[in-house]
């Protein structure tokens, strides 16, 4: 889950991006290449350990909110599916009951749906100033996790994912991908990834990804998703993230240090998959209780 609203390096790996995306090698539909980290599944379903980690950000969406800061905005980076994304304000939103809904709908100018993130577009992109609660959240070597109820539809391109705000002398950043969903075209299908994108890379980009069939989360109903950027974790040897659902582990991703030294920022997004060729509108997707944990 990837796209800027900005040219130069970042522009490229948009448009990167978005030639990846109608490539199959990606392994965001069903038939993808399945674990190509080493991860056995004797680690399935392993507990998550808190140990010394504190609760430090929770959102548990009880009050109606405008999407545009201090904490949460709306629409802070490119379309990256079939969808225009609304602004603060738009259709796409809605905050009440202590649910978050993004929701995806047709309008005579085409399909709109919704992106909420935890820093607006300078911060993420232009290295303004991050006073993670105060003005914008990140955070560096946390468990990341939010409920979330995706649905029963086709076309769905939904995720709780990660990045690093840019650093501005190298224009490169980290993009963790906790769960990708495709609904009822894939409805096992847990799919998770790692990005680094830059123009020091290969094409401006590299990745690594998973993903895992199970039945836990072909029901639609709510769950609980998460990544732990801890760095206690390894995988043959080397530190590692790992991914959960329900606060079980559905897979660990070997990482290079900076997964676990640098910020990152919460994405939650309701894409339309461009690689699904049937398209169920309206749809939507729930979040609810965001937390983050160090």
């Amino acid at each position: 889950m990837k796209a800027l609203d900005i040219r130069g390096p970042i522009g490229r790996a948009r448009s990167s991006l978005v030639a990846l995306l109608l490539a199959p090698v990606l392994g965001l539909w069903p038939g993808a290449a399945s674990a190509d980290n080493g991860w056995s599944e004797v680690l399935r379903g392993s507990g998550l350990v808190f140990g010394r980690a504190k609760l430090i950000f929770e959102d548990q969406f009880s009050t109606a909110r405008a999407l545009n800061g201090p904490i949460l905005w709306a629409k802070q980076h490119a379309d990256v599916g079939l969808e225009k994304f609304d602004p603060p304000g738009g259709a796409a939103y809605a905050s009440n009951g202590g649910i978050l809904t993004l929701r995806a709908y047709q309008s005579s100018d085409g399909i709109h749906s919704g992106t909420v993130q935890s820093t607006n577009a300078n911060q993420a992109y232009q290295g303004a100033q991050i006073v993670p609660g105060t003005n914008g959240f990140t955070c560096v070597g946390c468990y990341f996790e939010v409920r979330a109820r995706f649905p029963n539809a086709r076309g769905t391109w939904a995720s709780f994912w990660l990045l690093t705000p840019d650093d501005p002398r190298q224009r490169g950043h980290l993009e963790v991908d906790a769960i990708e969903y495709f609904g009822a075209g894939d409805k096992r299908g847990h799919h998770h990834s790692i990005h680094r994108w830059g123009p020091q890379e290969p094409d401006g980009h590299i990745k690594r990804s998973d993903y895992t069939g199970m039945d836990a989360i072909a029901d639609f109903g709510w769950h609980i998703y998460g990544v732990d950027l801890r760095g206690i974790a390894t995988l043959d040897g080397k530190p590692a993230l790992v991914v959960y659902m329900d606060r079980k582990e559905v897979a660990r991703i070997a990482a290079d240090a900076d997964y676990f030294t640098r910020p990152f920022y919460v994405n939650m997004t309701l894409s339309i998959n461009p690689q699904d060729s049937v398209r169920t509108l309206p749809q939507s997707v729930s979040f609810d209780d965001l937390r983050v944990y160090k």
